[in-house]
């Protein structure tokens, strides 16, 4: 105790005089905790060092966790969806080109296979805390680069991750490494990272929501590093490292109400801890050891410094930047930082790097530092320069206007697709959970309480119940972009099927395990028993309704601290009536739909959208109900999102279905606006809250009545200020909703005289 007691006091005091003093030169304080290390180091025998060198280790292992979480903290799941596929292009070219760069220079050098991997690695990783206070000093924060550097940062900050992982993967491989065990090891990390992500995004921000009134500022700080240090075991468990935990748990709880509170109260934790950590950095520069390896520690500061800026240059031109900002980008990038700490470190613990690695990393990352300000400097005469030395015709072929990173449109097909595999990379991972928890945890347990086969009974039963919602899902959703390809191009139908066909075969998987392995029943009764089993998961809308209300809560979790931070900014948070569209048809004396009545023409099952006015000789129908019939000659009018009208135009071409559009379809806004349309055929839309009446809580949309009693539809719902337009009619109504209703002004001021009061 007295060794631990000294030993901190000692690096706290160095390190805080340190502190000051690069302060005082405007210099990062991360080389003031490299220098503290070197001095308090057995290295510099010129000032008393430490006496135990394995309580600074511990401490410096606390350091990396608090400092992921803290890294986590800053990170914003809606931060990595709007940077867009261009970041991820540019990120992928500098981080796979430096990785390159630096294992070439490694054997370069004569160094072993691992030794070279990891200084990849290393030399891969730019330091955000570097370069964000190199814009801050410059005034550089307001360019339009600086925003996508930032953006490439976040990336690379999931890049460094992924990094670590793989590293150790092939670092604990005891006789070499295969690709299978590099794919074995990704495939874990995604399965993982998808589950934590998908169940953490569920819980961790409603446990803040739900017991808010409860917190304090110590209370959050303790139940904050509760979960932190929670998840790191969780991590260290299933094989990863405690710095991917401490990460996932920041990333997570970024999402709560109070984060940026959170964050606030974790700082001083993070600064206290990471300062040792970094402490412990600066103790292994050995002197000595730098001065045998001089010249590989030239060679690799050169090599950071030109191959960051050419990767760098080379991974904002690919994303269409122009030559100006990808190179003033590029120049930004040349040092090594945090995550290069940090790998080091791991391939030390590991025991798979040399000794030497890791004092010439610093050096080459105390240096770059020192030379960061100045690379950014020289940006504009080195474009000049170039401008000067290439030739015109390659100039002409890059653009030369400073240009922010644009998405491009996606394809129906592309889009489609990967709306397709994220559903099905979460549905499938959440299933396999389920499985291996029923199989490795449930069933054992039940064993050994229960006598065999009611151990198998209950697990099956309860892993059928788990499961039912996500095959619900499955069967009864495909989505409105599939609707739009099944109609666009009868040539979309065999591909779109095989779609089908592959969330068919997850379903008989999922109810195979329960019926094959859990029950052990064979033959003619499993398969009666799977096809029971679909019959009822096909014919239940209560299934589909449990889904939809998992999702949307995993859905205002995921966006209702955006919503917030922009509330009342329009363009960042859309109206209702500028996401629907109203669109206007004339029924041809021809037409396949005459004489049918609504219910058996499906029109929201395979179009998405709904006929909300049938009109003829002047007389309206609002809300038609399921008997109503199309007659010749009437007018329909249809709502829906722009990609279900769009779905349902190609229907009206493929189908034969005969109808001619009235005029151009235009939103929702826009026709309530409209003081050409009469007032007969005026919409009104009015907010109902849920828990007002006992008619909608607690009920799916359908069983509302709200259609066949006011002539009224619910066109959109609010949730915490999350909007769900066109929600789907099996979604349960509950307590906070807000109702978005659609009708005629008369038939709304009826609902709202008549409707029950709770």
């Amino acid at each position: 105790m007295e060794t631990l007691i000294s030993d901190l006091a000692m690096i706290l005091v160095v390190a805080g005089a340190t502190c000051l003093i690069f302060k005082k030169l405007k210099q990062p304080l991360v080389l003031g905790y490299i220098v503290a290390g070197f001095l308090t180091s057995p290295n510099f025998s010129y000032f008393p060092t430490i006496a135990n060198k394995d309580n600074v280790t511990l401490w410096a292992e606390i350091g990396v966790i608090f400092l992921m979480f803290a890294l986590g903290l800053e990170f914003s799941f809606y931060k990595l969806k709007k940077v867009g596929s261009s970041a991820f292009i540019a990120t992928a070219v500098s981080v796979c080109g430096m990785v390159v760069v630096g294992y070439s220079a490694g054997k370069l050098l004569g160094w072993s296979h691992m030794n070279s991997l990891f200084l990849g690695g290393m030399l891969s990783m730019s330091s955000t805390a570097i370069i964000f206070k190199a814009f801050e000093d410059l005034g550089l924060k307001e360019e339009k680069f600086a925003n996508f550097v930032l953006g490439v940062l976040i990336i690379e900050d999931i890049a460094g991750i992924v990094m670590m992982v793989l590293l150790s993967t092939i670092a604990t491989a005891s006789a070499g490494v295969s690709t299978a065990e590099i794919f074995q090891g990704i495939a874990k990390l995604v399965f993982c990272l998808v589950l934590w992500f998908v169940l953490g995004m569920y819980l961790v921000p409603s446990f803040f929501k739900r017991f808010g009134k409860l917190f304090n500022d110590e209370t959050y700080l303790i139940v904050s590093l509760g979960l932190c240090l929670a998840m790191v075991e969780v991590a260290e468990h299933a094989g990863f490292s405690a710095a991917l935990g401490a990460f996932i748990m920041g990333s997570l709880i970024a999402e709560a109400p109070e984060s940026e509170r959170i964050e606030h109260l974790v700082t001083p934790v993070k600064n206290l801890f990471s300062a040792i950590f970094f402490v412990s950095v600066g103790m292994l520069v050995n002197p000595s050891l730098l001065w045998q390896y001089i010249v590989p520690v030239i060679i690799l500061i050169l090599v950071t410094i030109i191959g960051q800026i050419t990767c760098g240059t080379l991974g904002m031109l690919a994303t269409g930047q122009s030559l100006k900002n990808a190179m003033r980008s590029g120049f930004c990038l040349c040092q090594i930082g945090e995550f290069s700490f940090i790998l080091a470190s791991m391939g030390s613990e590991l025991g798979v790097t040399s000794n030497f690695l890791y004092p010439i990393v610093v050096a080459v990352s105390v240096i770059t530092t020192f030379t960061t300000p100045f690379c950014m400097g020289f940006a504009e005469p080195a474009y000049e320069l170039v401008q000067k030395l290439l030739p015109q015709k390659l100039l002409n072929k890059l653009p030369q206007e400073d240009q922010p990173p644009a998405k491009q449109d996606e394809g129906l097909w592309q889009a489609m697709l990967k709306d397709y595999a994220i559903y099905m990379l979460i549905i499938g991972v959440l299933l396999l959970a389920t499985v291996m928890t029923a199989e490795y945890y449930v069933l054992p347990y039940l064993a050994n309480q229960l006598q065999l086969p009611y151990a198998n009974y209950l697990t099956a039963a309860l892993t059928l119940c788990v499961m039912s919602p996500l095959l619900a899902m499955l069967m009864q959703n495909h989505g409105e972009l599939f609707q739009t390809l099944w109609y666009k191009n009868r040539f979309n139908h065999i591909p779109l099927t095989a779609l089908i066909a592959g969330k068919m075969y997850v379903v008989f998987l999922a109810l195979s395990f329960i019926f094959y392995s859990l029950l052990n029943w064979h033959g003619i009764l499993a398969a009666a028993a799977i096809m029971l089993a679909l019959y009822g998961l096909a014919k239940t809308p209560w299934l589909m309704s449990q889904y939809l209300r998992l999702e949307s809560h995993f859905l205002l979790n995921l966006n209702e601290k955006h919503i917030h931070e922009h509330s009342g900014d329009e363009q960042a948070q859309p109206g209702l009536d500028t996401q629907l569209f109203i669109a206007s048809y004339h029924v041809l004396d021809d037409s396949s739909l005459i004489g049918i009545p609504l219910k058996k023409l499906y029109f929201r099952q395979l179009y998405g959208c709904d006929i909300i006015r049938i009109t003829k000789d002047g007389a309206s129908i609002f809300m038609p109900g399921g008997n109503d019939i199309i007659t010749a000659g009437s007018h329909l009018t249809i709502i829906g999102k722009e990609a279900q009208l769009q779905g349902f135009t190609n229907a009206i071409s493929q189908n034969k279905l005969q109808l001619k559009a009235r005029y151009e379809t235009q939103s929702l806004r826009e026709y309530m606006l409209n003081e050409a349309i009469p007032k007969e055929y005026q919409l009104y839309v009015t907010a109902f809250p849920a828990a007002a009446s006992k008619e909608l809580l607690g009920k799916p949309i359908r069983d509302t009545q709200l259609r066949d009693k006011w002539n009224t539809m619910v066109v959109g719902l609010d949730r915490a200020e999350y909007s769900l337009p066109t929600p789907d009619v099996n979604l349960i109504l509950e307590n906070k909703d807000l109702l978005w209703l659609l009708g005629s002004p008369k038939d709304i001021q009826k609902l709202l005289t008549e409707l029950p009061e709770a």
